[in-house]
């Protein structure tokens, strides 16, 4: 260190010299020190540092600038010739001044040199003492008197006292308040000079409140702990001019006022017995010495009630939700919970930190970084995480007291795709008290999205806290959120097909009414023709016109069963659909009025309600029989039906003249008991007029695959064989009796009919077994009717043949039924009144009790068309010569036989009267 001619300068000095044993001691202990390096001969320390000034400071800390030529045996501090100061960063490599190097003033003590304390102990006198006396360097040697002052031999290396960050960390009982610091402030306790500080002890922390302590040592009080230490912290000494406050100065009554860092005024007063105190608090240990200044320790902090004041912000730090508030932070929405709070109060809903790292949490919307994470942060969309926070606040105070169970509340999210609305999350309540109100604070009562909440609800300020036990997902558009329901696949696969699943993704504020899969199974044919390649445009509109443009949520009272009100909607297709009681009907009439089940699937642009038992038909999808037909693959009939002459059947403009018919019940299914009367005028007045009545059609209609056994080329040289096998398979069903005849569907509600009633109500006619209906023709044949019967258990497996007809057992006249399929064209004008039965006999409906009409809110307004599709065509039945005169001749035979078998034996007999003897009197003649 080249410090001999400083010490031949010195005149009347004291040097602390270590034995070589003690240096020794040192070396082996510290290699890193200043010492070790120096013996060692470190060259590139040398290099590095030309003055070795960390050397010429530790030895400085041994030197007094005055003769000590005993040690005082009370606690008494001495001057060093070490001026404690930062160290040149890098060091300098110019060359020192010239010698005799003596310290310069200055430094991190105010201009003050560095002091260490002596004592005698035990008769021992002892060097570099801590403040209470213990510790230290023995003075092992006897006092060496030189010409220029004495020499201590002492037995270890005195360490130089290290800035005040590492003296406060080192003290066992001021680890609290070291765990607390913040890297800033180590720094400011490392660097800044002339500090006097009082810290509070470990016992004095256990005053504060458990919930500050926690937010103190969440990590993220850097402001609240800076002002904390500026509060215990002074940099312009007693008197107010950078003066450390060591305790020697605070015997003078002008030097016991410091000036913290924060402007607060706090005074050191000094009892008769030597104890201190400071704004009242007990000094416990007074002058641990530093680099930079001094620390004494108190007995409990030095602040004031409305010092320190808990903020959202900082109650979610000490509630373990330190990453939401570092994404807060992230997503500059920190002005919601910290002392801003933008002027209004706020319900923040706060996931914890562990569910962030919970294994198997992937799909957390929240990314899971801290603000501590500085450069090396993940990326993210700022855009779409202050969407995720804004879902967890809620304007206003929500206390557990004011929610239920239906309860769906605004958040700060506000959608593009609800109009600039605010988004809704689900409020759910599983304790109640009076009134069904929450009486206690809802530890594990209450949910908000699908998270519980952990432990009580905290009110601060005016904000209302809830702690969940996940983080909320935002409503998800229209598609991903009906992605995970199974029931939904069908309606999704057709907004797929259509390409309407864009649509549905950014349409604004709609309620979207998906059906379940098994709604579209009955509809038989027509879900065939919807999901055709060249039906997509039709298929489109009945998606669309699921869709309405208007957000029904949750508990609005139209979705109650109980609801007398009703109301009209605007749908994506255009046409309007019509709710009431709970049920909607669309505009195509199609079907009865549907369930609406109400369920809490929120989406981005809106709700999502699930449909129960079909699906709404708009006006504006218009299948006929031939559309039906052509789904069904039965081209081969429609070309029949076209040839035959009763193409208008195809696309529902064919009319009926009801003269060319016998009376009876045109068109309605007859019991198998039941006679018909084809006699003309029988029961009923001939009417003069012919009646063309507008009706609906049935087609049997044969697969293509069913006629590879027909030769249609002699079939369509037949012309009137072709229309006698057309009419065999053309089923017509008048408006007066298609309605009557599905009363016995309609007065059920829709929630209430069975799998087997739905599908029944998709078909163009009603079946049952035996149920007989007439075909076309039936008014020129006795074999005109077609019967179905039921096979097996299965209520859908139907057979359907001709009535009455014997052919090759049967194989020829009967077909099974493989699909059903019901047409969407509606009637111009649905009837106003009651139908009635035209003949006048009873119908099979009539022994069900009355309805009033307006009341039958269920009843179709569509004339019942359609398509039974069958697997092989009906062959007209003709009666063979036998059938048509077998029986006569056996009879003519029979009573001929019969005759001449009489008259033979009248003959005979009549012979025989004629070939019997006569006899005269005995006695022969009378004589004269």
């Amino acid at each position: 260190a080249k410090l001999v001619p400083t010490l031949n300068k010195l005149n009347g000095s004291t040097l602390f010299a270590p034995t070589n044993d003690a240096i020794e001691r040192h070396r082996k202990e510290t290699s890193k020190s200043a010492f070790a390096l120096a013996l060692d001969g470190d060259e590139s320390q040398t290099l590095a540092d030309n003055v070795q000034e960390v050397l010429r400071q530790d030895l400085f800390y041994h030197l007094l600038n005055y003769t000590l030529d005993s040690v005082p045996e009370q606690l008494t501090p001495q001057l060093t010739l070490h001026f404690p100061a930062l160290p040149l960063e890098p060091p300098t490599g110019d060359p020192p001044p010239s010698p005799p190097w003596l310290p310069v003033p200055g430094g991190l003590l105010g201009g003050e040199p560095q002091r260490l304390r002596t004592t005698v102990r035990d008769g021992a006198s002892y060097i570099g003492v801590d403040s209470q006396g213990q510790g230290g360097a023995k003075a092992v040697k006897d006092l060496v008197p030189t010409a220029n002052g004495n020499i201590y031999g002492i037995d270890r290396v005195l360490d130089t006292p290290r800035d005040l960050f590492h003296e406060v960390s080192s003290r066992p009982g001021l680890a609290t308040i070291s765990r607390l610091l913040p890297e800033a402030l180590k720094d400011v306790l490392t660097s800044t000079p002339h500090l006097t500080l009082f810290f509070p002890t470990d016992e004095a922390w256990k005053t504060v409140d458990p919930i500050e302590m926690r937010y103190l040592e969440s990590g993220f009080a850097e402001q609240d702990m800076a002002k904390i230490v500026g509060l215990h912290a002074s940099g312009t000494g007693s008197d107010g001019h950078g003066s450390v406050g060591w305790s020697e100065n605070w015997r003078k009554s002008d030097l016991t006022n410091f000036t913290t860092l924060e402007g607060h005024k706090v005074r050191v007063n000094i009892s008769e017995d030597g104890s201190a105190t400071v704004s009242g608090r007990t000094i416990i240990e007074q002058d641990i010495y530093a680099a930079n200044g001094v620390l004494h320790t108190v007995d409990s902090l030095l602040l004031n009630p409305d010092i320190f004041q808990l903020n959202a912000e900082k109650y979610l730090l000490a509630l373990n939700a330190t990453s939401f508030v570092a994404l807060l932070r992230a997503a500059n929405l920190s002005h919601y919970v910290d002392d801003r709070h933008d002027g209004q109060p706020w319900t923040i809903l706060a996931p914890r930190d562990d569910v962030f790292t919970l294994d198997g949490w992937k799909t957390s919307p929240l990314p899971t970084f801290s603000l501590n994470d500085g450069e090396d942060k993940p990326p993210v969309n700022i855009t779409e995480l202050q969407r995720v926070l804004k879902y967890h606040i809620i304007p206003g105070k929500l206390k557990p007291g004011d929610l239920d169970e239906t309860t769906l509340v605004g958040t700060e999210l506000r959608e593009e795709g609800l109009g600039g609305e605010r988004q809704v999350v689900e409020v759910s309540v599983h304790g109640s008290g009076k009134n069904g109100r929450v009486e206690r604070k809802g530890d594990g009562e209450i949910g908000f999205g699908g998270a519980l909440v952990i432990g009580e609800a905290v009110e601060i300020n005016d904000c209302v806290i809830y702690v969940l036990s996940k983080p909320l997902t935002p409503p998800t558009d229209v598609i991903e959120a009906a992605l995970p329901f199974a029931h939904f696949s069908t309606f999704l696969t057709s907004a797929f097909a259509t390409h309407m699943d864009d649509v549905l993704r950014i349409s604004p504020s709609t309620t979207v009414l998906i059906p379940h899969n098994s709604a579209w199974s009955p509809l038989g044919l027509l879900t065939d023709y919807l999901l055709l390649p060249e039906s997509r445009e039709h298929l489109a509109n009945v998606v669309r016109h699921h869709v309405l443009k208007e957000v029904v949520y949750p508990g609005d009272p139209i979705l109650s069963p109980k609801s007398a009100a009703s109301k009209t909607f605007a749908t994506l297709e255009g046409s309007d659909v019509r709710m009431e009681h709970g049920k909607i009907t669309g505009s195509g009439g199609w079907s009865a009025p549907l369930r609406v089940l109400s369920r809490e699937i929120l989406t981005r642009t809106g709700v999502i309600h699930e449909l129960e038992g079909g699906l709404l038909i708009p006006r504006s999808v218009q299948v006929n029989i031939g559309d039906l037909a052509m789904a069904g693959k039965g081209s081969i009939m429609m070309g029949l039906v076209q040839k035959a002459g009763f193409g208008k059947v195809l696309n529902g403009t064919m009319k009926l003249d009801l003269d060319e018919w016998e009376h009876g019940l045109i068109g309605s299914p007859v019991s198998a008991k039941s006679s018909r009367n084809r006699k003309k005028g029988k029961g009923q007045e001939d009417n003069p007029k012919p009646r063309k009545e507008e009706v609906g059609w049935t087609l049997m209609c044969p697969r293509d695959e069913a006629f590879k056994g027909v030769n249609l080329t002699r079939m369509l040289e037949d012309t009137e064989g072709l229309k006698t096998f057309v009419r065999q398979h053309l089923i017509p069903v008048p408006a007066s009796s298609s309605s009557e005849s599905w009363e016995y569907l309609n007065r059920k509600p829709r929630a209430q009919l069975s799998s087997e009633e739905e599908e029944e109500d998709a078909r163009p006619i009603p079946v049952e077994d035996e149920a007989t209906y007439s075909t076309l023709l039936s008014a020129n044949s006795l074999y005109g009717d077609i019967v179905f019967r039921l096979t097996g258990s299965n209520v859908n497996s139907y057979l359907v043949g001709i009535k009455g007809a014997k052919g090759k057992g049967g194989a020829e006249d009967f077909a099974r039924v493989l699909k059903w399929g019901r047409t969407t064209i509606t009637s111009s004008s649905p009837p106003a009144t009651p139908p009635s039965n035209s003949t006048g006999s009873q119908s099979p409906f009539e022994s069900l009790p009355s309805v009033e009409w307006d009341l039958l809110g269920d009843r179709p307004t569509t004339l019942r068309s359609g398509v039974i599709l069958i697997d092989r065509p009906l062959i007209p039945f003709v009666e063979g010569w036998w059938m048509a005169w077998g029986q006569a001749v056996t009879f003519g035979t029979f009573a001929s036989f019969a005759i001449m078998g009489g008259w033979t034996g009248v003959v005979m007999w009549w012979r025989r009267k004629e070939s019997e003897a006569t006899y005269e009197p005995i006695g022969g003649h009378d004589d004269e």
